[in-house]
């Protein structure tokens, strides 16, 4: 099993940090490994500019967006006005 791929998937999935000694139980691992596979994916995904970040945040880890996308993601999901709506629906009737 590859446990960096593993660590990547759970963290993914979680949507919310995951204390590295979970991990460890399920991964079969020791902490020590898993905080070094983490290590290596972070600074993978920098060197990389990869969308994704993964974060240490006391005994968690988390996945996150990288920061110099954050205008893109509000974009992405900002919230067209019931008014815009509306007029687009009756411009087309």
């Amino acid at each position: 099993m590859d446990i960096s791929a593993a660590i990547e998937a759970i963290l993914f999935a979680a949507g919310e940090s995951v204390p590295v000694a979970r991990l460890s139980l399920v991964l079969g691992a020791d902490e020590k490994e898993i905080s070094l596979c983490a290590a290596e994916l972070a600074e993978k995904y920098e060197r990389e500019q990869r969308g994704m970040r993964i974060l240490r945040l006391e005994d968690n880890l988390q996945m996150c967006s990288a920061p110099e996308y954050g205008d893109q993601i509000r974009k992405a999901f900002v919230t067209v006005s019931y008014t815009h709506l509306r007029a687009h629906e009756t411009s087309q009737d």
